[in-house]
């Protein structure tokens, strides 16, 4: 029998499990990264290795729609890097309750916290989260000049500091600040590199949703046969991984496309259940939308004629 090798550092745990979570994540396989983030915080952690630990989780519970959560582990993850002065662990942590609070609308709140996160911030790849995350804000205001500003000023700041995960996420949110400003041939544009990043590095979430993206922007240009194929990709992943806001986007494009077809009453059911999602995720301007959406459906005012391409 082999003798038996060195038994690895409880530190060397920790990371692998965080390590093994990051990929679970990234796949869509929310609860098994959860597990891993726990594994990581009961396998002797170093104070920062748990902050990380619990950011992560943290950013997983916002994916979920579980925002209560999210916050609980975003601000112990800042108050743990308050004490051993991890300024950036601190700013990351502050992003993800950003996030939260964008997804449910907050705009006001999130950018104040996410200008303090900014100030805190002293890498490149930090900083290009914060401002990435202003730029959304900007973008949902349909503020486009300034989320223009936001998004290029983030994306080079990825590229400065190789951070190729954040560069998928800038490039899929400047995909998706194109199309709704009427640029539909240039989200594709956007697009492609996106999804180019995000398959190299096997990151599923970003990917579809850039695919996503690239589906509503096939149906503002009329193609809606590519369209479907994309979103069907899309919506089964968002299914798969319980991610009720992205399936509840889905369906609205899906919406769009029936209403376009046309048939009134698809489209009634695709915007009926996106609309419950929507609210289920406490997403107030997707449920706005869905619900106006919905009226018109059901009076058969229905969608404007998309273009041709």
């Amino acid at each position: 029998m082999e003798p038996a090798g060195p038994e690895p550092s409880r530190s060397v745990a920790a990371r692998a499990h965080l390590d093994r979570g990051l990929r679970l994540e990234q796949a869509g396989n929310y609860e098994r990264a959860l597990d891993a983030y726990r594994d990581a915080l009961a396998a002797d952690p170093t104070a920062a290795e748990e902050v990380d630990a619990r950011l992560r989780s943290a950013r997983v519970y916002r994916a979920m729609a579980d925002y209560s959560r999210c916050l609980a582990e975003a601000r112990e993850a800042v108050r743990l890097a308050d004490e051993i002065d991890a300024h950036d662990l601190a700013a990351e942590a502050m992003n993800v309750e950003v996030g939260a609070l964008q997804l449910q609308s907050q705009l006001d709140a999130a950018d104040a916290l996410a200008t303090q996160a900014l100030k805190r911030a002293k890498s490149p790849r930090v900083r290009g989260i914060t401002l990435q995350n202003l730029g959304r804000s900007a973008a949902e205001r349909r503020d486009f000049v300034t989320s223009d500003r936001y998004f290029d000023q983030s994306i080079d700041a990825f590229r400065s500091a190789n951070y190729d995960i954040g560069l998928a996420v800038a490039l899929c949110n400047a995909a998706r600040a194109a199309l709704d400003r009427g640029s539909a041939e240039r989200s594709i544009e956007i697009g492609q590199e996106a999804i180019a990043i995000a398959r190299r590095l096997n990151a599923l979430d970003i990917l579809l949703t850039s695919v996503e993206n690239q589906a509503a922007a096939l149906v503002a240009l009329g193609n809606l046969e590519s369209a479907e194929s994309l979103l069907t990709e899309a919506l089964g992943h968002f299914t798969s991984a319980r991610n009720i806001l992205r399936q509840a986007e889905c369906l609205e494009i899906m919406g769009q496309m029936s209403e376009l077809r046309p048939d009134r009453e698809t489209a009634i059911r695709c915007y009926t259940r996106a609309l419950e999602l929507a609210t289920a995720a406490g997403d107030r301007t997707l449920s706005g939308r869905l619900e106006s959406r919905l009226t018109r459906a059901r009076d058969g005012s229905g969608e404007p004629k998309a273009r041709r391409s």
